[in-house]
This record gives structure tokens, sequence and C-alpha cells, in this order.
């Protein structure tokens, strides 16, 4: 290994601090020591893989006493299991992948596309065999979108009973996360089969289109993203066909009392499902909802319970709609069927409900109102 050795030497001798190094270059430098670096690892990464394979063909790993090629490389690297493990997978791989090894070993393929390459290989090993060549080229010269659209339409022809088993596969492991973390954040975690996902991502995407969008929006593409899911979820509450739950629509639970709703330090100022919000919040989210008066006793008993009434009947939401047409923060456009109904002088400080005191808000806008105040 004395070549590799001294060939990682040159690259980054010892002591070497390249931070200072990179400032002096200047941006034509810049990129091109970021792709031959990029070509170098990868060199490097194969030279790796070949010692792996060559340490697991000889045994090493039961000789030094250990159950498994991964284990051995865990305690050698200290790497996490999954990355060993992933080494461990592509160094038998490629024993058998001519092309692959030597575009790898060329720093002509990155190792996350060896990877894949080897798990396509796993997959249907005579096929792949006849089609290496191909499929490292395209490796090489697809994008990654691309290329991983090659590998999939590869699989299905290689192998269609395979494939419809991938499908199966994936759909078995859809899983939706949702919990609430003690700061009353709701944290979601999940996956999706390749149907549902898209289904999801076009859903999103239809409200995230930057040509949708308020040329003064600051928010990150992640905050878009999480917006245009609770604006999805929204807009099926507020759907006529949505299913009952315990014989009433699903809807938001506010819990406050009066001193909050009046914008005053109140003690009470839950949500359902979320715990504690703040008063701004929940007079934002007062502003157009059903409210139900509840009179409780000193040990905070029911005493007596009013009807639900609707703070804007559907024919004053009509005739706002009718007027306003879209949000009416400046700029912003956002169509009247995604925005709440503000009362510029909130009804619980004596604002009447009435057009000519009431405005369309975006949700974004409309928590910026509340926020004001």
């Amino acid at each position: 290994m004395g070549s590799e050795a001294t060939l990682a030497a040159e690259v980054i001798p010892v002591g070497f601090d390249p931070w200072p190094a990179a400032e002096a270059l200047d941006d034509r430098m810049l990129v091109e020591e970021i792709v031959a670096l990029g070509e170098e690892i990868s060199r490097l990464q194969a030279v790796l893989a070949s010692r792996v394979s060559e340490a697991d063909r000889r045994g090493l790993p039961v000789a030094d006493g250990f159950g498994s090629t991964t284990g051995w490389l865990m305690s050698l690297s200290g790497d996490p299991a999954e990355v060993c493990r992933s080494r461990v997978r592509t160094a038998r791989g490629l024993r058998h992948m001519p092309h692959t090894r030597r575009a790898f070993c060329d720093g002509r393929l990155s190792e996350p596309r060896v990877r894949a390459l080897v798990e396509a290989r796993d997959t249907e090993p005579q096929a792949f065999a006849r089609d290496e060549a191909v499929l490292v080229a395209q490796a090489h010269n697809l994008d990654a979108s691309d290329f991983r659209h090659a590998l999939a339409h590869w699989r299905r022809l290689a192998d269609h009973e395979g494939h419809l088993r991938d499908a199966d596969r994936a759909y078995r492991k859809r899983a939706l996360h949702a919990s609430t973390t003690w700061g009353g954040i709701v944290r979601i975690d999940g996956q999706l089969d390749s149907e549902g996902g898209a289904t999801l991502l076009a859903a999103l995407r239809s409200i995230t289109d930057p040509q949708n969008l308020d040329p003064t929006d600051r928010r990150t593409p992640a905050q878009r993203r999480a917006d245009a899911l609770v604006e999805i979820c929204r807009r099926h509450l507020d759907s006529s066909d949505r299913p009952t739950v315990g014989g009433e629509k699903p809807h938001l639970v506010v819990h406050l009392d009066l001193d909050t709703l009046e914008g005053r330090a109140g003690r009470h100022c839950d949500l359902d499902h979320a715990g504690v919000i703040t008063p701004s919040a929940a007079r934002r989210l007062a502003c157009d909802a059903k409210v139900t008066r509840v009179i409780t006793g000193p040990d905070s008993q029911p005493l007596d319970v009013g009807r639900a009434t609707r703070v804007i009947p559907p024919g004053l939401r009509r005739a706002l709609v009718a007027r306003d047409r879209h949000c009416t923060h400046p700029g912003c456009d956002t169509p009247a069927a995604w925005c709440d109904a503000h009362h510029r002088h909130h009804w619980a400080d004596g604002g009447p409900t009435s057009l000519g005191n009431l405005q369309l808000l975006c949700r974004r806008h409309h928590r910026h109102a509340h926020q004001r105040e």
C-alpha cells in the first residue's frame, strides 16, 4: 500500500492546515480543486474498498475474533454499523464488477454512485453483468436524479417480478409519526411509497410554487413546505364533506379565559393536542371561529354552557370575499379560499363583526397582524 499512502500524504500533508490555503485561491482555482479533490477522494475510497475486500477474503476478521467483517471494520474505523455494513457490501460487490471498479479507481464515480450500482447488481447479477458498461456510463454522465430514474427503469426491465416485490415492500413500509414535544412543538417523521410520496409532493408544490408566492416572502423552502402541509390540513377541516368525529366535524379546540381573550394575562390559553399557546395566537384563532361560552365556579367546575355561535356568519364571509377577493396585505394576492377573516378591531375588545371592520388576510399575514397587537 506504499504508493497509495504516499498519494494520500501528498494530497493533505500531515500537519497542513488547508483553511488558510483555501482563502488564497481565486474562484476558478477553488472550483477546480473541489472537483479534483472529489476525484481523489473517490480513488482513495476505491483503494479502501479493495483492502476491505481482501481482508474479508482472507478471513482476517474471523481470525481476529470478530463475528463479522462489519464488526471488525467498526473496531478499526470507529464508524457506525450502517456505514461499515455499506462499505463491506460495496467491497464484496466490486469483486464482480470490473467496469464499476475501474471507474471508481479512476475517480470517475463517487462512492454513493458505486453503492447504487452495487445495490442494482445485487438484485439481478446476470442482467447487471450484461449491462454493466452501459450503467457505468450512465452513472458517470447523468445527474443524480436522472441516474436514479435510469437504475429504476433498468430494474423494472431486468427483473419485473423483483420490481413488483420492491413496490409492495415500499408500500408496506409507509408510516407517519406525529407527536407533541415538551415544548409544544409537534414533530413529524415518516416515509411514503412512490405513489403516496408523489401525491404529497404534488399537493405541497401546488401551494409552494414560487409563482404563487409574495415577492417579499422571506420564508425558507422548508418553512414554506411546513406551512403548505398545515394549509392542506386546514382546507380539509374547512371542507363540507369531511367525516364527523363524535357527532361533530373535526375542529381545533382552544381553551381560554376572558382575560386572555381580551388581551390581558389570563390563566388559560391551551390548544387541544398541542398544549399552551400564546394569547396572540388564541385571539387570531378566535377572529373567525365558533365560540362557546362556559361559566365555571370557584373550583373550575362548569356551571353553565352556552350554545356555540359563529363569529362571522357565512353570508358576511361571502360579502367579504366578494369585496377583498384575496389577502389585503400590500403586495400579497393569496386567494380568498386560503385566507382568514380578520377583525381590525377585535370583537373581544368591542369591535363590531361587520364588513367595515373585517379584512381578508392570508395565514402568514394574519399571524403578523396579531403579533403586532
